[in-house]
């Protein structure tokens, strides 16, 4: 993925992802390092995968450039391996609206595979809910599930994430697989709390995602 030129500008969500295994992670290290940083912690634990453990630690950067956030992720992640929370993912997100960002299919082909359009849906189950429900639904749209770990509602009911993934399109593209996904789900009778979409311009550890989501599995609108 060439992020060597600018071609990309605006807001920017820089996520870093740490080693599962490490012991900063079962301390509580990382929680406390992020939360003094005033970032957002969460424990993502995907559905199925080779790497289903994935710690993150999230923050914005204002209106700038890919370069300038891309470098504001890196010394991020320099500052948290130095505090013994090693990080195995730098992932650096945009809003669809920002600079850059793929219109049309041709746009989008022409970034090639490396970018990706990424949409949230959080859906909210109750407690006796099978997750192979809406896995089922996910699977049909080149999407997958997932939670954060450390979110429990006083409720009961669980929130889940539905993830997806649009590569080599335009943003009208990747809205109409969205809509398609969310129609799907809402018929199938769940409630959703959220939607959240992103533009994925820097993402150095995609493989830690293998055998999570099967983009060929899913339709194509």
């Amino acid at each position: 993925m060439d992020t060597s030129v600018d071609v990309f500008a605006g807001e920017f969500e820089i996520h870093l992802t740490v080693d599962g295994s490490s012991p900063a992670v079962g301390s509580g290290a990382l929680a406390a390092h992020a939360a003094g940083r005033g970032w957002k912690y969460a424990c993502i634990v995907l559905d199925r995968g080779r790497t289903p453990l994935q710690p993150m630690a999230t923050f914005t950067v204002g209106h700038c450039t890919v370069g300038a956030a891309l470098a504001a992720a890196r010394s991020a992640a320099d500052e948290l391996s130095a505090a013994g929370c090693p990080v195995v993912r730098v992932k650096v997100e945009a809003a669809p609206w920002a600079r850059g960002v793929p219109a049309t299919d041709a746009e989008g082909a022409a970034l090639g595979p490396g970018y990706y359009f990424e949409h949230h849906v959080k859906l909210l189950l109750p407690p006796d809910a099978d997750p192979a429900g809406p896995a089922r639904c996910a699977v049909r749209h080149a999407a997958h599930l997932s939670r954060n770990a450390r979110r429990v509602r006083d409720d009961g009911q669980r929130e889940q994430f539905v993830t997806q993934r649009c590569r080599e399109v335009g943003s009208a593209t990747a809205g109409r697989r969205l809509e398609a996904l969310l129609a799907e789900l809402a018929a199938r009778g769940y409630e959703t709390l959220s939607v959240e979409r992103e533009f994925v311009v820097h993402d150095s550890a995609q493989t830690l995602d293998a055998g999570w989501i099967d983009e060929g599995e899913g339709a194509r609108p």
